[in-house]
C-alpha cells in the first residue's frame, strides 16, 4: 500500500489569500469557543491572534486606498508629463511636448555641436549613420 502524503499550505505570498484563511480560522475558533482544539494550545494565543488579525486587515484596507489614490496621482502626472493615455509628443502645454520644443530649438542653436545638449541634461547618442548606397562588388 502506498504511503499518504499531506500538505497544508499556507499562502504567505498572497496577503488577500491569507486573510481569508485567518479569518476563517478564527471564525471556526470563534464557533467551536471552548470546544476548539485550539483553545488550550500554549503557541496560539487567540487573543493576540484576533488582536493582530484585525491590525492586519485594517492595515490592508488602508493600503488598498492609499494604492489607488496613489494611482490617481500618478496618472494626474503622467497627463501633466504628457505621457498619459493617448498624449503625444504633439500634446500641447505638456512637459513633453515642451521638451520637444527645447530640444528643437537647441538643436538649431548648437547646429555644430549637438553634443552640448548633454548639458542641458539630454542624453545625446552621437554615431555614424551608414551610406544609403548599396554596395557593389
Amino acid at each position: 500500500m502506498a504511503r499518504k502524503t499531506i500538505r497544508v499550505d499556507i499562502p504567505v505570498g498572497s496577503p488577500d489569500k491569507l486573510s481569508k484563511l485567518a479569518n476563517n480560522v478564527k471564525g471556526k475558533d470563534d464557533e467551536m469557543a471552548d470546544a476548539s482544539p485550539l483553545k488550550d494550545e500554549p503557541s496560539f494565543d487567540r487573543t493576540d491572534y484576533a488582536a493582530k488579525l484585525s491590525a492586519g486587515d485594517t492595515k490592508r484596507k488602508e493600503s488598498e486606498k492609499l494604492r489607488e489614490q496613489a494611482e490617481t496621482k500618478m496618472e494626474q502626472a503622467r497627463t501633466a508629463y504628457g505621457t498619459g493615455k493617448g498624449q503625444t509628443a504633439e500634446t500641447p502645454g505638456t512637459v513633453y511636448n515642451y521638451l520637444v520644443a527645447a530640444k528643437d530649438r537647441l538643436l538649431s542653436y548648437y547646429k555644430t555641436n549637438p553634443e552640448a545638449l548633454s548639458e542641458w541634461g539630454f542624453d545625446v547618442v552621437v554615431g555614424e549613420a551608414k551610406s544609403p548606397k548599396k554596395k557593389t562588388t
